[in-house]
């Protein structure tokens, strides 16, 4: 029998676009109480104590808090439909299977899961919690393309506005009991549960995924985020995740786990200028092929990036090895083309055009950005090092940087935008990434064929490398900061614990 859900109306949002780079906070809270407080009980723990996470007042349930420690012990708690394992592929946990036909996309649930009290994990529960989801600050935009969740007996059939091959990748949501979506504390289904006294998380016996881990973790509630790098000094708080371009010095005890993540550095190229460079393909794939990517992110972001091959993160499944863009600088086509761009070499071994005015090309960036600003220093100096010539304008304030770019007042700007794991493009083709792009209609067209189906993925990129609307730099990698004692952390996209199994406290 078919049970229809509420349908809920689609949020109009887009990935947040994170032009300006500028520094930020750790995304976790900061450690409550004074340092004397927190010394005191950090050393009259033992050795092999338990690992003690940040947790909030507000509770355990991201559909009702935006906070991002919510978020992540709820990874602790609660078993999601599907993870995004390190290699960014998918994991099936609640979900048995996830079909994808058009406009339909059909989850099978996977039987024989329980909650921590013995109850049945439905189709039901799933489908309250992807509604919550689409409710909530959290999630509601990535979900922003569905118009109606219905159950069918041991399956939840999703509708969407437009098709979405790769819509898995965004289930990735905490499933809780249908009558507990709205509760701060939901029973948990996943690989812990909450203690007795509701002060640590213990081994839950009915996970349906157990991995090992720390038979009891310790919570340490937090009001902030000033005092959390100081909270893992002192040894009051062992683990928390640094903000996406966080430039925040960690202690000396602490350790970095990194993680791939799908945050996109990339050179925007105003298409509209008349600088050939720009506002030729020809200009843009040199452009794009002078840059040394390895260098940008072993340098600028001290190994906290890795090269982007293409316009979807390299280590998808759809495009591993479908993908053209070179990690490394390669000078081997920059004569033949230039001089199809009409540039000639001069005596200095720079290059001009016919009325002996110098290739150049300007380039914007915020100077609030500490990492943003390195990387337009090696831009320069690796185009430069090639005779051509850049101008960095640094702007001084985001709303100066931001007019600029607005405006179309610029060749290239350094960008970053977190793309949802679905890799929704629209930010560059009509969203705020898209200011002076101009892609053709055969590239979006590419772009709609993998939207409906993943396997035309490298065609896409092929497409997309032939006509370069903007230049991908770098994957922003994701952190984890730990105290000295914890070792084997493996991270994902979707959770700080992806696994516990080599996770050892001592």
């Amino acid at each position: 029998m078919k049970k229809s859900f509420l349908a809920l109306p689609a949020c109009v949002l887009c990935a947040a676009l994170l032009l300006c780079g500028c520094q930020s906070v750790v995304t976790a809270g900061s450690v409550s109480g004074s340092a004397t407080e927190s010394a005191a009980a950090a050393s009259s723990g033992a050795a092999g104590a338990p690992l003690t996470i940040a947790c909030t007042s507000a509770g355990f349930n991201p559909y009702v808090s935006d906070d991002a420690i919510t978020r992540q012990d709820a990874t602790l708690l609660f078993e999601p439909l599907v993870a995004i394992t390190p290699d960014l592929d998918l994991d099936y946990r609640m979900a048995q299977n996830v079909d994808n036909s058009g406009l339909l996309v059909t989850v099978q649930m996977r039987s024989g899961c329980f909650f921590a009290d013995g109850s049945n994990v439905t189709a039901e529960d799933a489908a309250a919690s992807l509604n919550a989801a689409r409710l909530s600050s959290q999630y509601a935009a990535r979900f922003s393309n569905v118009t109606d969740v219905v159950v069918e007996g041991s399956a939840v059939c999703i509708t969407l506005t437009q098709p979405d091959s790769l819509f898995a990748y965004l289930l990735d949501i905490p499933v809780l009991r249908a009558d507990e979506v709205s509760l701060s504390r939901p029973t948990a289904n996943g690989r812990y549960t909450y203690s007795d006294g509701g002060d640590a998380l213990v081994l839950n016996s009915r996970a349906a995924f157990p991995d090992g881990g720390p038979a009891e973790i310790g919570l340490e509630t937090v009001a902030g985020a000033d005092a959390l790098v100081s909270g893992l000094a002192v040894g009051s708080v062992d683990l928390y995740v640094l903000g996406d371009d966080s430039t925040e010095t960690t202690s000396i005890n602490a350790v970095e786990t990194y993680y791939r993540n799908n945050d996109l550095i990339y050179l925007s190229v105003n298409a509209g200028a008349t600088n050939p460079l720009c506002s030729t393909a020809t200009g843009r794939r040199l452009l794009s092929t002078l840059v040394d990517r390895n260098d940008l992110a072993s340098k600028a972001y001290y190994s906290r990036a890795y090269a982007a091959t293409g316009a979807i993160n390299n280590y998808y499944p759809c495009v591993k090895g479908r993908q053209t863009i070179l990690p490394s600088a390669d000078a081997s086509p920059l004569e033949s083309t230039m001089a199809a761009l009409g540039y000639t070499r001069a005596d200095d071994g720079t290059f001009q055009d016919e009325k002996q005015q110098p290739a150049a090309v300007s380039l914007l960036v915020y100077s609030g950005s500490s990492y943003k600003r390195y990387a337009a220093q090696l831009l320069q100096e690796q185009l430069q090092a090639n005779g051509i010539r850049v101008d960095i304008t640094e702007a001084a304030s985001f709303d100066d940087y931001l007019a600029a770019v607005q405006s179309g007042q610029f060749e290239l700007y350094i960008g970053e935008v977190k793309l949802y794991n679905n890799f929704d493009l629209s930010p560059f083709w009509s969203g705020q990434a898209s200011y002076g792009l101009a892609p053709s209609e055969a590239l979006l067209a590419a772009y709609s064929s993998f939207r409906q189906n993943s396997g035309t993925a490298g065609d896409f990129e092929a497409a997309f490398a032939s006509e370069m609307p903007f230049i991908p730099l770098l994957w922003h990698s994701g952190t984890v900061v730990t105290s000295r004692r914890v070792g084997g952390v493996n991270a994902s996209l979707s959770s700080a614990f992806y696994s516990l199994a080599d996770l050892t406290v001592g």
